[in-house]
């Protein structure tokens, strides 16, 4: 893959970093925020539920960054993250 730089002689990166990038900002939050929403279906008190989620998006969050940008192809790490949220989004869904 060839670089490719503009007229001032910067580098230009392709759209794979910044798909990747939006995909670390806006696929962490969403799976962060459903993870978060998961722990209020746990047969919990209220306020332990809301603690607890908070801690583990936050882990959460981080993981899904780092997973963003440690698959090779991006394909991949869309699919990932769609396929995450999916099945939160379906736990969050029937149990809440």
């Amino acid at each position: 893959m060839s670089k490719r730089h503009s007229s001032q002689g910067f580098y230009l990166p392709d759209f794979t970093v910044f798909s990747r990038i939006v995909l670390a900002i806006g696929g962490s939050y969403g799976v962060a925020v459903l993870t978060d929403l998961v722990f209020l279906s746990l047969p919990m008190e209220t306020i332990s539920a809301i603690y607890w989620g908070q801690i583990a998006s936050i882990v959460v969050c981080a993981v899904m960054i780092i997973l963003v940008f440690s698959l090779r192809r991006l394909w991949l790490a869309w699919t990932m993250v769609a396929g995450i949220a999916a099945i939160l989004g379906m736990i969050c869904y029937t149990t809440i």
